[in-house]
């Protein structure tokens, strides 16, 4: 399994522990390959991405409480979160899944600094793949129907295909027409360009569901990311893995689960709001940056709507501070940092996230100080 050196900053961005090494969470595992193992890592300071959502300022209004979100993936290990699964669901052997699930609802808990976006809501697990977390147009569609059975109306698909199947087209139809909102990723998680098919991935492509592609912590997508898609933190994301050691996300998948917790807030804060509705305040709120749309909850949560319907912010535009080339800085994140590449990102990150957090409420003394 690949690690990546993460450093995560004191007040949410990128530092603490300079060299805490973090494994990859897999999407999938080789033929004969064991189960993804406990990591053993703990992180010293909350991941960057809880911050750059303004996760604190969330909270003080919504931590999705009453809502269940589905997790359509290779399983949640239900010792690791509290979960009702479907079947066999409370199992899982690659960790994806679990990864994603956590970045959904993981608990508020003290000391604790890995957490949800809604850490209120209630996950479903529905196994969508193989145990090795190959998956198909079946098993995606078998999933979609399992979710929708068991009662869920938020419903995060974290795995994809490239055939446009009829018969997951329907499991599509009939979910939406049982009012639920399908958040899928544009994509497969990987690292390496050469390795991701052009797409179009479904059921992230079909019309009706929305699609979700990454960003990484300078708030920029990556070469992978699908136009007209909502793009939200994806990019070395730090989540909980198999046995509760945090890991690290890479891909649409995890960008996924932030755009469904988001949506869980909504539902729980506005219980009256349809899954149009919530996907209309998902797009109309989101912030043009770098070619993208991008995620932004608070925003979501707390717009009003015009006679039209549309949902209109009420906030200052977000915007993202240029950073340095992407292509070096993912490169550090898969090795030991050396100290001027270490400084470098350090600054970058804070001239990113810090900001960012100063617009969505951060203050000294908050989660994050």
């Amino acid at each position: 399994m690949a690690c990546a050196t993460l450093t995560l900053l004191a007040n949410g961005g990128l530092a603490a522990a300079q060299d805490t090494e973090l494994p990859q969470i897999p999407q999938t595992l080789k033929a004969g390959q064991a189960c993804t193992s406990f990591s053993g890592k703990k992180i010293p300071s909350a991941p960057w991405q809880l911050p750059y959502l303004g996760a604190d300022r969330l909270w003080a209004l919504s931590t999705g409480e009453g809502v269940t979100v589905a997790v359509v993936d290779t399983g949640v290990d239900k010792a690791v979160l509290p979960v009702q699964p479907v079947g066999d669901a409370g199992t899982d052997c690659v960790g994806h899944g679990t990864v994603v699930a956590s970045l959904i609802a993981a608990p508020l808990a003290d000391g604790a600094k890995v957490s949800g976006l809604a850490p209120g809501a209630r996950v479903l697990a529905v196994r969508g793949t193989e145990k090795t977390g190959a998956a198909t147009a079946a098993s995606i569609a078998g999933a979609l129907d399992g979710a929708v059975t068991a009662g869920a109306r938020i419903i995060c698909v974290a795995t994809a295909v490239t055939e446009a199947d009829p018969a997951l087209k329907q499991a599509v139809d009939r979910a939406v027409a049982a009012g639920a909102l399908i958040v899928a990723a544009a994509g497969r998680d990987t690292t390496k360009a050469r390795d991701a098919s052009p797409g179009p991935y479904y059921p992230a492509a079909f019309p009706g569901v929305l699609a979700v592609s990454a960003i990484g912590p300078d708030g920029k997508p990556d070469g992978k990311a699908v136009p007209g898609s909502l793009a939200a933190p994806g990019n070395l994301v730090v989540g909980k893995g198999p046995g509760g050691g945090a890991a690290i996300g890479v891909g649409p998948a995890f960008a996924a689960a932030h755009v469904a917790a988001a949506a869980a807030l909504i539902r729980s804060y506005r219980p009256e709001a349809t899954a149009a509705d919530i996907t209309r305040r998902l797009r109309d709120t989101a912030s043009p940056q770098a070619g993208v749309t991008v995620l932004d909850p608070l925003a979501a949560l707390t717009s009003v709507s015009t006679a039209a319907g549309a949902a209109t912010a009420r906030r200052e535009p977000v915007v993202v501070t240029p950073g340095p080339d992407l292509g070096p800085a993912r490169q550090a994140a898969w090795a030991v940092v050396a100290g001027v590449v270490v400084a470098v990102a350090l600054l970058g990150a804070a001239a990113v996230v810090v900001p960012r957090g100063r617009r969505r409420g951060w203050r000294a003394g908050s989660r994050w100080s």
